[in-house]
């Protein structure tokens, strides 16, 4: 007996278009006048009360969702959620321009009051109602994804128990103290570093001041509603934040991959199906290098490759709504621009590829169309133009160490995204898109590729960045797998039945990527060598093999022992290669000096006695050496010996 033929291909029907309904005159109805003014003043009282009560967490998560009311587009609730968050981080990145330049900095009620006021506008400009749709049981897979994958990443910081453990792994990545330090001098200064830079130059570290900001000021914006005060915090307190900040960077880039892989499958996925993409998608995620997106400190990149990936979802399945999509197209790549601008390049291929390929809707809404381009070219490329113009950012490109990556996973994700399409993904324009957005993320890894070979060098960091982009892209196109499937039974209209077995069957998918990506044991096609055991990012990242216990231990001391001194800069001093470094350059941030001491820190030997002795000839001003022990102390008091012109600004102090 003969087997039915598989079914072709299914396409994604389009979003339904709900006619827009009249709205003339505009300000009839709810929004009558006198009921404008109403909403106007609880636009400012209902901020400065949540203010006043402690409460002013609750202001974000309401502009989200008025935001996600007054859009129109996205057939459930997480799509609106997901195209209110897009717009609101590229509209956030942008609007710190005027957070730097008014007097308010990034204090909670006038922000939240002006953004509340801008959607009260446009609100009365469309005459819309707040409105969302339905919430559909495949909506809480994406999230669940992100809630396991930050809580597993988490869970060493979670089980630390005090400051001296928490700072152990936080010093895994000494990113971590630049990007802490960068949020703290935002938070002081009230607004991007470059704007004024002399305004928080003590704080935030010199080489920090023309980096992408746009984490960092989003980060110190949202702590500031969530503390209910812009005013610093203690040492504890600080990094606390900044670490659960960092681990919601990453949270969101895995909810941004497993949303975008779930939306270009589109109607192939039923249930069991959704459950099984979203499952191996996240255990590619925590598995993979993106692991050490944690592990390093890498917070900006995750909320600039989280808003690339969301740009490839919405050029290659877009929204039906022009003026959602041009606006959310627009905002992301704005967000891009100020939180992690390597990736520019293919952004502007793939926003210049839907340009042209929507054309003739785009035309329909001129206006619109002119409006935000012209605010996204503008917006877009200023940190970067402003980047170049200010420091060396072109020869960084060529620094750091080695990127040795492990091809045969990238091959084998690449095999199975590839066999998708030539089964039948090609014929369908979401996936011909897909295909294009696959090969731009390609030739950018190439590109860089090629460059290191022309250089006659093993190819560097920043390669390792142009591979997690293409990973990620790769992930997203995960769902390419279904089309080697017979359509799901509500495509084709059968009757369902086979629950329980199929429900199963997704499960058992989920548990083999789960295997294959070393998840029980770190043995999986991404693991990398660390010392003598090969293993992945996040079973190095449990194990605690990777943490810094000791120089954690004697930050720690360091706080207790020498609170910050105003007119001098601390070094600490320690037996112990590099110990003393990390040390220094902790306290510094946790203090808030680390801007102040730079020159004691940075392009230095790490072993001591060069180490002190590079010190006072960097630092100009007043040194106070901490000494870890009775060594490190021998060590400054064979300095002082030796050069008797610094006893007027070098002093010892000893831990013991």
């Amino acid at each position: 007996m003969q087997s039915p033929p598989a079914a072709a291909p299914v396409a994604a029907p389009p979003e339904r278009v709900t006619p827009p309904r009249r709205a003339a005159p505009r300000l009839v109805g709810w929004l009558a006048a006198p009921r404008l003014v109403g909403w106007l003043a609880a636009a400012w009282l209902g901020p400065l009360l949540a203010y006043a009560l402690g409460v002013a967490a609750v202001l974000p998560v309401v502009v989200l969702g008025l935001t996600a009311a007054l859009l129109r587009g996205g057939r459930t609730l997480l799509d609106r959620l997901v195209l209110a968050g897009a717009l609101l981080l590229g509209a956030t990145c942008a609007a710190g321009l005027l957070f730097s330049a008014w007097p308010w900095g990034l204090h909670p009620v006038p922000v939240s009051g002006t953004a509340l006021t801008v959607l009260l506008g446009v609100a009365a400009a469309t005459g819309r109602r707040p409105r969302l749709p339905r919430p559909a049981p495949a909506d809480l897979l994406p999230v669940a994804a992100a809630l396991l994958a930050t809580g597993a990443l988490a869970w060493p910081y979670l089980r630390a128990g005090d400051l001296a453990g928490r700072l152990a792994y936080a010093m895994t990545g000494e990113d971590n103290s630049r990007h802490l330090a960068t949020v703290e001098g935002i938070r002081a200064a009230g607004g991007y570093l470059f704007a004024d830079p002399s305004a928080a130059a003590r704080i935030a570290p010199e080489g920090m001041v023309w980096y992408p900001q746009g984490f960092h000021l989003t980060a110190a914006l949202l702590d500031g509603f969530l503390r209910s005060s812009t005013a610093p915090a203690g040492p504890a307190g600080t990094l606390d934040h900044y670490l659960g900040w960092s681990l919601g960077a990453w949270g969101l880039l895995v909810l941004a991959v497993t949303w975008a892989a779930n939306r270009l499958a589109g109607r192939r996925l039923d249930l069991p199906r959704a459950v099984a993409l979203t499952g191996a998608v996240t255990a590619a995620c925590l598995g993979s290098e993106l692991a050490r997106f944690v592990v390093y400190g890498y917070p900006g990149e995750s909320l600039g490759l989280a808003a690339t990936v969301l740009l490839v979802a919405l050029t290659c399945r877009p929204v039906a709504r022009t003026g959602t999509q041009l606006a959310v197209v627009g905002a992301l790549c704005v967000a891009v621009g100020f939180a992690y601008l390597m990736f520019l390049p293919v952004v502007a291929v793939l926003a210049l590829a839907w340009l042209v390929r929507d054309r003739r809707r785009l035309r329909r809404r001129p206006v619109a169309l002119a409006v935000v381009a012209l605010l996204t070219a503008a917006l877009t490329p200023l940190p970067a133009v402003a980047g170049l113009l200010r420091t060396d950012q072109v020869d960084n490109v060529a620094t750091g160490g080695g990127v040795f990556p492990r091809y045969d996973a990238f091959l084998a994700l690449a095999g199975l995204v590839a066999a998708g399409l030539l089964a039948g993904g090609l014929r369908l324009p979401v996936w011909r898109r897909y295909a294009g957005a696959l090969a731009a993320a390609l030739a950018f890894a190439g590109g860089f590729l090629l460059y290191f070979r022309a250089l006659g060098t093993d190819p560097r960091y920043y390669y390792g960045k142009t591979l997690h982009l293409l990973l990620v892209v790769l992930l997203v196109g995960a769902g390419a797998a279904t089309l080697l499937l017979p359509a799901p039974r509500r495509a084709t209209g059968e009757r369902r039945g086979g629950g329980p077995g199929r429900a199963l069957v997704a499960a058992a998918v989920v548990l083999a990527c789960a295997g294959l990506a070393g998840l029980p044991r770190g043995t999986g096609i991404f693991a990398q060598p660390f010392g003598e055991r090969t293993t992945t990012w996040a079973a190095a990242w449990w194990s605690g093999a990777l943490a810094r216990p000791g120089a954690a231990d004697l930050t720690v001391r360091v706080l207790t022992r020498a609170p910050a001194d105003a007119d001098a800069v601390t070094v600490v001093v320690s037996g112990r290669r590099r110990e003393g470094y990390l040390a220094t350059l902790f306290v510094a941030t946790l203090q808030d000096t680390h801007g102040a001491s730079g020159p004691a820190v940075y392009q230095l030997p790490l072993a001591e006695p060069a180490r002190s002795a590079a010190v006072v000839e960097k630092v100009p001003g007043r040194i106070r050496f901490v000494a870890a022990d009775a060594a490190a102390a021998g060590t400054v008091e064979a300095l002082l010996a030796a050069r008797p012109d610094l006893a007027g600004r070098v002093t010892l102090q000893r831990l013991e």
